[in-house]
């Protein structure tokens, strides 16, 4: 499935580790299939100058006859076998029980151990003094009703200005528990630019919101990509702020990086790079400009991915109804004043003896008004103007 190649095209795209994800069980028999293939992997990607962090995940199938006992035996072999490997940095236990850490210390005493948590998790973190365990934090917004729902175009951009929206809202916790927990944090998953789970609409138990019905929409849209690279900046600078990041997958199983982009190449760190999706990672402090302000406001319909949506009318206190073209009230205004036509009623049958009388009268104002100002004005006589 990876090829030399991929593990060449990641350390140029800047990555410095993969993560891999096995079964808890995977080295209790160094002699397995499993077991063999990661070391192969893992030879593969130290050549092109890769670390790795193994990830123990729970089987699906876990029956009755795997005790607790049987759990810690899994754990204390996966411990041993990263402490072996030169390539591994780090081991990431499937849950937050504190027997896993005691077994992984039973046998690696320095070895780095991530702790998987989510979000809400994160004040509630508890383990023994130890400066070689870190939090594996797990920022997956896609697995509620609000994070994937929306049923037309308009719809679908106010979730991702929602989504642009909370990114940044997670350096917060990241950078609390790091300073006053003394628990440095390593975002282990939810890294990506899907926002929503139509990359399982065809699995059982789907939830159907209509979230998935135009994504076509996006492909070509010039609103879209530039949102889409606000998204990947905003991630990039706020899950940078802790130990590092790991982005959901490299590739899909058998894609050769040609096409257009789908929900599941969405999930893809290659596929987004090669999309121009992906800001430079070189230097993440110069991504600051991301969370210096919020996603612009421009959800509106109106450019090259859907037609001009007409200007609204302005209807005072009423709106406008679409039925009849024209604005509706709850209470008609009064009808608007028109300008009379007629002249000036004061004037009407007034001839030139009148006009000039009222002329004069005018001028006989003005002189008296002229002198009530030179009288309260003569209190500045002797006095030299400034200058």
């Amino acid at each position: 499935f990876y090829t030399d190649k991929d593990f060449e095209e990641m350390f140029k795209l800047g990555v410095n580790t993969i993560q891999i994800p096995v079964p808890c069980d995977t080295f209790y028999t160094s002699t397995g299939d499993m077991a063999v293939t990661i070391t192969q992997l893992l030879n593969e990607a130290a050549k092109a100058g890769l670390s790795a962090i193994i990830v123990l995940v729970e089987p699906d199938d876990t029956t009755d006859k795997v005790t607790a006992e049987v759990v810690d035996d899994h754990i204390r072999a996966a411990a041993a076998y990263a402490k072996s490997d030169p390539a591994v940095i780090a081991l990431q236990l499937p849950s937050s029980t504190p027997s896993l850490l005691s077994s992984v210390r039973s046998v690696a005493t320095k070895l780095p151990v991530l702790v998987p948590v989510n979000k809400g998790e994160l004040g509630m973190i508890s383990f023994p003094p130890d400066k070689h365990v870190f939090a594996a934090l797990d920022t997956d917004s896609t697995s509620s009703v609000a994070g994937v729902a929306s049923s037309d175009s308009v719809g679908d951009r106010m979730k991702m200005f929602y989504h642009e929206s909370i990114t940044c809202i997670d350096r917060s916790p990241i950078e609390w528990l790091s300073c006053y927990q003394d628990m440095p944090v390593y975002v282990t998953s939810g890294f990506d630019l899907a926002i929503d789970d139509c990359i399982s609409q065809n699995e059982e138990g789907f939830k159907d919101y209509g979230q998935c019905g135009r994504f076509d929409e996006t492909t070509d849209s010039g609103w879209w990509k530039r949102h889409r690279q606000s998204l990947a900046g905003r991630q990039l600078f706020t899950y940078s702020k802790g130990l590092g990041w790991t982005f959901s997958a490299w590739k899909l199983y058998g894609d050769d990086g040609s096409g257009d982009v789908t929900p599941a190449k969405l999930k893809c760190l290659r596929d987004v790079a090669a999309a121009g999706l992906l800001p430079p990672m070189e230097d993440t402090n110069e991504l600051g400009t991301f969370c210096l302000n919020g996603p612009a406001n421009d959800f509106a319909m109106g450019d090259e991915t859907f037609a001009p949506t007409p200007a609204p009318v302005d209807c005072g206190f009423g709106w406008w109804n679409e039925t009849i073209g024209d604005c509706s009230y709850w209470i008609p205004p009064p009808p608007t004043p028109t300008p009379t036509k007629e002249s000036c009623p004061s004037c009407i049958g007034a001839g030139a003896r009148e006009m000039s009388l009222a002329a004069v009268a005018g001028a006989a104002v003005a002189l008296v008004l002229n002198l009530v100002v030179k009288k309260f004005m003569r209190g500045n006589d002797g006095y030299e103007v400034l200058p």
